[in-house]
C-alpha cells in the first residue's frame, strides 16, 4: 500500500468564512479534501490585528487548546475517515466566539491490488438468493433471501446439498448471517428485525431491532458490524444491540459505497460492492480501503444464465482461503489471495 504524500500541501487552496458581527475571522488553508495525516492550519485573524488569549479546536470528541498564538495546526493523523464539523472557540478578554468549519477527510492509501486463484469449485443452490454466507467445520450457513422464499439453511460444502432449513416468515427479506459463539445472528432488509438462533438446531432464541436497513453482518469477537447499503459500517454490542460506533468508508478517491455481504478476517473487514463484481478490505479502526479484488471473471460465461450479482463471502481460518459465490450462482468457489505484483 502507497502513501499519498501530502501533495495538497503544494496545491494550497485559501479557504475563508467571514464570521460577520466577530472580531475573530478563521481563515483555513487546504483542499477541499484533506488526506488522512496532512495538518490543517486554522489562522486567527482580525482587522486590528488582535492576538487570541487562546484558542480551542474540538474536532471527532478531542479538543486541542492554544494559548497567544494566530496559528492553531490540528493533525489529523488517527481520525476516522468522512466529513467533520470542526469546532474552533476564540477567547478574548473574557469573551467567547464560536467559529464552525467543515473538513472531509479521505484515505492516505491508494489500495492495493489483490488477484485470486481458484483452488476449487462446488456446486450451489442456484434457487439460494444468497444475503449472507458463514463457513465453519466443512460446512455453511447461509441466508438466503426474497419476500416469501427467505431462510436460514445449513449446507455441505462439498456436495451443495441443505442439510438443514428454515423458511423465513413471508414478510421479511432475509440479509446479513453472523456466528457469535452457539448463536446465529441474522438481518432483514427493510423490517429493521433481525433474529437469533440456536446455532445447532435453528430454534428462534432471539429477536432484535435497528434503525437502518439491514443488509451484511460480521462479528469481530466484540462487536457485530452492520452494513446498510452505505459507505457507513455500524458496530453493535451482540447481547443489547445497542451501538457503539459507526464509521465512514474511503478509499483516497473519496467514499466507498454500496457495502454489502461483510466478513471478518484476521483484523480486517471484507466487503462485496453491491451490484458488481468487486470485493474491498477495510481497516475497521478507522474506514481506509487497504485492498480490493476484482472478481468480474470468476463465474464461467457458460455459469451465468439467469444469475443475479456477486455476494457472497465465507473464510476457512484452517486453509486462508475464501468461498465466493453470489445471488442465483449454480456454483460456488474456494479461492486464494495473493497480492499483484508491479
Amino acid at each position: 500500500m502507497k502513501r499519498i504524500g501530502l501533495i495538497f500541501c503544494s496545491l494550497l487552496l485559501m479557504f475563508a468564512c467571514v464570521d460577520k458581527g466577530k472580531k475573530f475571522n478563521v481563515v483555513s488553508s487546504y483542499k477541499q479534501n484533506v488526506y488522512s495525516g496532512a495538518t490543517i492550519t486554522f489562522n486567527i485573524e482580525s482587522k486590528k490585528n488582535y492576538v487570541p488569549d487562546s484558542v480551542l479546536i474540538l474536532v471527532d470528541g478531542n479538543t486541542q487548546t492554544f494559548s497567544k498564538t494566530k496559528a492553531c495546526p490540528l493533525s489529523t493523523e488517527g481520525m476516522s475517515m468522512g466529513e467533520k464539523t470542526v469546532t474552533i472557540q476564540t477567547y478574548y478578554n473574557g469573551k467567547k466566539e464560536v467559529h464552525l468549519r467543515s473538513i472531509r477527510i479521505l484515505s492516505d492509501i491508494v489500495p492495493a491490488k489483490l488477484k485470486y486463484e481458484v483452488v476449487a469449485s462446488y456446486k450451489h443452490d442456484n434457487q439460494s438468493y444468497t444475503q449472507g454466507l458463514q463457513f465453519e467445520n466443512g460446512k455453511f450457513y447461509e441466508s438466503a433471501g426474497l419476500y416469501d422464499e427467505s431462510s436460514l439453511r445449513y449446507v455441505d460444502v462439498k456436495t451443495g446439498n441443505v442439510l438443514r432449513k428454515k423458511a423465513i416468515d413471508s414478510v421479511y427479506f432475509a440479509e446479513g448471517l453472523t456466528i457469535v459463539g452457539d448463536s446465529l445472528y441474522q438481518l432483514t432488509w427493510r423490517e429493521q428485525t433481525g433474529f437469533i438462533y440456536n446455532k445447532n438446531t435453528f430454534e428462534q432464541i432471539g429477536v432484535f431491532t435497528y434503525p437502518t436497513e439491514g443488509w451484511g453482518m460480521c462479528y469481530d469477537g466484540t462487536y457485530l458490524i452492520v452494513s446498510d447499503g452505505t459507505e457507513y459500517l455500524y458496530f453493535y454490542e451482540p447481547k443489547s444491540m445497542s451501538l457503539h460506533h459507526k464509521i465512514a468508508v474511503y478509499d483516497n478517491l473519496g467514499t466507498v459505497s454500496s457495502l454489502n455481504e461483510l466478513e471478518f478476517v484476521q483484523g480486517f473487514v471484507y466487503a462485496n460492492i453491491y451490484t458488481t463484481d468487486k470485493i474491498v478490505k477495510i481497516n475497521p479502526k478507522n474506514g481506509k480501503v487497504a485492498a480490493e479484488i476484482d472478481f468480474s471473471d470468476l463465474l464461467p460465461e457458460q455459469f451465468r444464465n439467469d444469475v443475479d450479482v456477486l455476494n457472497g463471502i465465507a473464510w476457512n481460518p484452517e486453509t486462508d482461503h475464501f468461498y465466493i459465490t453470489g445471488k442465483l450462482w449454480p456454483r460456488l468457489f474456494e479461492v486464494r489471495l495473493f497480492f499483484q505484483k508491479d
